[in-house]
């Protein structure tokens, strides 16, 4: 220890401008390689809409990817929009962002549930459905999607029941939230039909032949079993 210092000592003159330079070399590196980030990133703009309050909101889309061509932000050239979990619809073909992590849940899984990353992308392809999330892309059946609060995304056809009762029939790639236990809005992307309900506590189901869904009790049905769902960040990605 002691030749160590004595060393430094002796040397210092010599070791401060290396020790400085060898400081500012580390720097310019993380600086050329945060330029090189920014300056690659791919940028798009796509017609999109979504539904306000009841309201169509038609804009241009700002979508940043990363260099893995993963979706790091989505923005608007019109006005700012504060994003939560509601879908963003492509114009122009069946595609949509979810801009926050979202739960996708397989009932005929053993009830089993993940986490989607936020800005997953679902695609409706020749009548199959596709996800892709992060760098990874797949082909998934018989699921839906919940944002761990109230919205809930179903991409086949299914049958909104209120009290029990059939109310309507929703087309794939559609959407429910619930506000509460008053509040109802659902999006028809088939008929591209909104309606916003007062469900004062009733109860609130959706069903298809491979899924019945307890949109008031945030439950679902796997065989025989009523299985409480997760929001997306208990769980664990898909894989």
């Amino acid at each position: 220890m002691e030749k160590i210092i004595s060393f430094i000592k002796k040397k210092y003159k010599i070791l401060i401008p290396i020790m400085v330079v060898f400081v500012l070399l580390i720097s310019m590196y993380f600086l050329y390689k945060e330029y090189k980030y920014d300056y690659y990133r791919k940028k798009e703009t796509i017609p999109v809409y979504q539904y306000f309050g009841g309201n169509l909101y038609e804009y241009d889309a700002i979508i940043t990817y990363n260099l893995n061509k993963v979706i790091v932000d989505i923005s608007s050239t019109k006005d700012k929009i504060n994003y939560d979990s509601t879908p963003i619809y492509f114009k122009e073909g069946e595609k949509i962002i979810f801009p926050k992590e979202m739960t996708i849940a397989f009932p005929l899984r053993g009830g089993s549930q993940y986490k989607l990353y936020n800005f997953s992308v679902y695609e409706r392809i020749n009548n199959e459905n596709f996800i892709t999330t992060g760098t990874d892309k797949r082909k998934y059946e018989f699921f839906f999607l919940f944002d761990g609060k109230g919205t809930y995304f179903f991409p086949e056809s299914v049958t909104l029941k209120i009290d029990d009762k059939d109310y309507t029939t929703l087309g794939s790639m559609s959407y429910i939230k619930i506000v509460g236990t008053s509040t109802m809005t659902y999006y028809d992307k088939e008929n591209d039909k909104v309606e916003f309900l007062e469900i004062d506590g009733k109860k609130i189901t959706v069903s298809s032949e491979n899924i019945n869904v307890a949109l008031s009790d945030q439950s679902f049905k796997s065989l025989s079993s009523d299985i409480l769902l997760a929001g997306p960040s208990y769980l664990n990605s898909i894989k």
